[in-house]
């Protein structure tokens, strides 16, 4: 029987397809194979580096296959356990349902009908069950985990982090503990990118990252800013020091996300100090 023509690639990659991309990683896992999910927008800057402006099936796969082997030095990020996507499902269906609801609400504060503002109260008592229900669904996995418990128990020693950023972090940076401080800062994309070239020197900015954590890590900063001398002590010195309102909490987040995985990492809960 001849050797499958898949047993000599040293990198794989394919493009983030909204989902649709699990089976295939799923399947390359169960081979061993080292496939990485990529960012569609960086596969396209890498196409436009390569002067690569067409867009067509053919191109990209010759693309793609370019830049797996650009990238052969990256690693690939471990596959995440059935019960933790399961938890990111429920977290982020939690998350479609309350932006229906808000629509709802603004829909039904401009409407003027009285048969439409019926329908809408309609729709909006179903979106707050299923927001109750997915609302449990979740603290019971948090539960049933014993180490998935401990650690939330540990993020709510941090005055701030309330229940919704505590399911937030425990879905979407299942990472949290195990990584560096740049790296967990990077990957809820609150780490300041520098761009200096020559004589402009422009300030520093975020970009990138896990957006719906970082929104939800944002709230979480700005009730931290408010109520942890911690926190607050921090936003008011840079405030201080003439720093925008977002810039400084924007620093929160990052100095609570950071202060959130040296918690977990050490398994102690939060010190003033």
């Amino acid at each position: 029987m001849s050797e499958p023509c898949w047993r000599g690639c040293a990198n794989l990659v394919c493009e983030a397809t909204g989902g649709y991309e699990r089976p295939l990683i799923e399947a390359a896992a169960a081979l061993g194979l080292p496939l990485r999910r990529i960012h569609p927008s960086r596969a396209r800057a890498f196409a436009r580096a390569k002067a690569k402006l067409a867009k067509t099936d053919r191109i990209d796969a010759a693309v793609l296959a370019a830049l797996a082997a650009f990238t052969a030095d990256e690693p690939a990020p471990p596959l995440p356990s059935p019960a933790q996507r399961a938890l990111a499902e429920l977290m982020t269906r939690l998350g479609q349902l309350k932006d229906q609801r808000q629509a709802e609400q603004c829909r039904r504060e401009r409407t003027e009908s009285a048969l439409v503002r019926r329908s809408i109260a309609a729709s909006l008592a179903l979106l707050d069950a299923q927001i109750r229900e997915i609302g449990a669904a979740l603290d019971e996995a948090i539960a049933a985990d014993a180490e998935r418990a401990r650690t939330a128990a540990l993020l709510r020693t941090c005055k701030g982090v309330g229940p919704v950023a505590c399911r937030a972090l425990l879905a979407w940076l299942p990472e949290l503990g195990r990584l560096n401080r740049r790296t967990v800062a990077a990957l809820v994309g609150v780490a300041p990118i520098t761009c200096h070239s020559g004589s402009s020197i422009r300030s520093a900015s975020i970009t990138g990252g896990r957006k719906p954590l970082r929104d939800v890590l944002f709230m979480a900063a700005l009730t931290a800013s408010r109520h942890n001398p911690v926190f607050r002590s921090l936003y008011e010195r840079l405030r201080a020091a003439g720093k925008p309102h977002k810039v400084a909490l924007i620093a929160v987040v990052r100095k609570l996300v950071t202060t959130l995985n040296a918690m977990v990492r050490a398994g102690k809960p939060f010190q003033p100090a």
